[in-house]
């Protein structure tokens, strides 16, 4: 497998002629944001919107159609037989995200996401099984890795084809693959076995290795070397003072170079969870707009405890945290009429959890037409230190945004930033307020540092945010269709 390097320092997998035409085609679309750097970002902040160019659909130019199957209100969702892969319908996504601490102090927000879309609307519905020799399978896999510390980014994507092997989901026990990247499930009965709690997901383990080494910063870094991995990070002071170039050979020496070293971060968590499964919705059926023409399977798993080590540029740290899972199918997302979504997930401090969501939708409903009419919808879900969940509807649920970053990629003609009138520019609302009266809920939601972008094929925002008002925590949000 070839990598791609992007201008922001991180890796890309590139699969290979045909598969990489067709996915180049259908990503491009997918996510029809920005294409930025995030390295070589200008971003301001303040708390009007800036002017900016329009979002334009989430999911681009990708069509739904007959062939795939339906997300009806009468099929509701089923644990844990539903944690597999669900080929016939369009586009499917397991979604991990984790804000950890370090021993040290240190606080990191960790994205792990394997995603599924069916291809081939034209030969109808699909038979499906994890390994298939047929490589034109109809079904096409995207990973996507992400780790946040408050000084770099470390990103990666991958691809593959659903029939060569080396992606897929299956079932007892519980496991994701693409390529080295690996989301196992230590439950070895059967899934008819599997105890209420645990539905055969937890306990689990993760592991995955990912991204570029960063631009060398003696003041941000730490030890770039690829010494054994029982190394702790350096001192504060140390790291400040330069000590630890003193350690480095010569050829790794650099400033404002790319250091080429591979897999930056090699994440080992094991999870377990303390609390039930959520669906979402009615019964795990999503609407994602009032008349419920866009709408989804779904469900999350928001009581995840971590704990394991993650090493970053050669260096050990052990860390813990919270995680939060999602997983999503649906065939009514993929059309001009889904703009983008605001999604939070957040952990409070009182143990309970929120799960937030802004979906922007087109009303115009002609294909060819440029006005884009746009229905805001608005949902959640609060769900107490027990795991009773309550559905939260438009009439009691504020979601405003108060801050913005105005994100500005490089021209393509001379390579020079663009000013806030060209199309290059994105705003992108990273401060918000969330209020749920019912629930005596007023809080601020803000991103934990800026340039939370992920530059992959169809750029988003994904990362950590922080809570503070009538309750304070962390989570995470993701902002799509900017």
């Amino acid at each position: 497998m070839r990598y791609r390097l992007n201008r922001d320092s991180h890796y890309s997998p590139w699969p290979f002629s045909k598969f990489s035409c067709l996915l180049l085609f259908l990503i491009c679309s997918f996510l029809s944001a920005c294409n930025d750097s995030s390295n070589t970002n200008e971003q301001s902040k303040s708390s009007e919107s800036p002017k900016a160019s329009s979002p334009r659909g989430f999911f681009g130019e990708m069509q739904s159609s007959d062939a795939f199957t339906s997300v009806e209100r009468n099929t509701y969702v089923e644990l844990p037989e539903d944690h597999k892969s669900h080929p016939d319908f369009q586009l499917e996504w397991w979604y991990l995200t984790f804000v950890l601490s370090g021993e040290d102090g240190q606080e990191f927000g960790l994205q792990y996401t394997l995603f599924r879309f069916n291809t081939d609307a034209a030969s109808g519905k699909s038979t499906y099984e994890p390994v298939v020799r047929n490589w034109a399978n109809g079904q096409q896999w995207m990973g996507h890795a992400s780790l946040h510390t408050l000084e770099h980014h470390y990103f990666e994507e991958r691809f593959a084809n659903g029939g060569v092997g080396n992606a897929y989901v299956k079932s007892a026990p519980f496991t994701t693959v693409i390529d080295d990247w690996v989301w196992k499930a230590t439950q070895t009965e059967p899934e008819s076995k599997a105890t209420e709690d645990s539905k055969a997901m937890f306990p689990s383990t993760l592991t995955f290795a990912f991204g570029q080494q960063h631009t060398r910063d003696t003041n941000q870094l730490p030890n770039a070397t690829s010494k054994p991995t029982e190394e702790v990070l350096p001192r504060s002071d140390e790291a400040q003072n330069g000590a630890d170039d003193r350690a480095l050979p010569a050829d790794t020496q650099l400033n404002n170079e790319v250091v080429p070293m591979n897999k930056a971060v090699k994440v080992a968590l094991n999870l377990n969870s303390s609390g039930p499964f959520i669906k979402q919705g009615d019964n795990g059926y999503s609407k994602k707009t009032q008349d419920e023409r866009l709408r989804s399977y779904y469900y999350s798993q928001p009581f995840i405890n971590a704990k394991g080590t993650m090493n970053i540029e050669g260096n050990n740290i052990k860390v813990e945290g919270k995680g939060w899972f999602d997983h999503e199918w649906t065939s009514h997302l993929a059309n001009s009429e889904a703009l983008g979504w605001d999604w939070f997930s957040l952990h409070l401090n009182d143990g309970s959890k929120l799960m937030a969501f802004r979906m922007h939708a087109n009303t115009n409903r002609e294909e060819k037409s440029e006005t884009k009419n746009t229905e805001v919808f608005t949902t959640a879900s609060y769900i107490n230190k027990n795991g009773m969940k309550e559905n939260v509807e438009q009439a009691n649920l504020s979601i405003t945004p108060t801050g913005y970053e105005l994100i500005q990629k490089e021209s393509k003609q001379d390579g020079k930033q663009g000013n806030e009138h060209d199309s290059s520019v994105r705003s992108v609302p990273t401060a918000w307020r969330i209020q749920l009266p019912t629930k005596n809920i007023d809080i601020s939601v803000s991103a934990f540092k800026e340039k939370q972008w992920n530059n992959s094929l169809f750029p988003y925002f994904e990362g950590r945010v922080e809570v503070e008002g009538s309750h304070s925590g962390s989570g995470f949000m993701e902002l799509t269709g900017y």
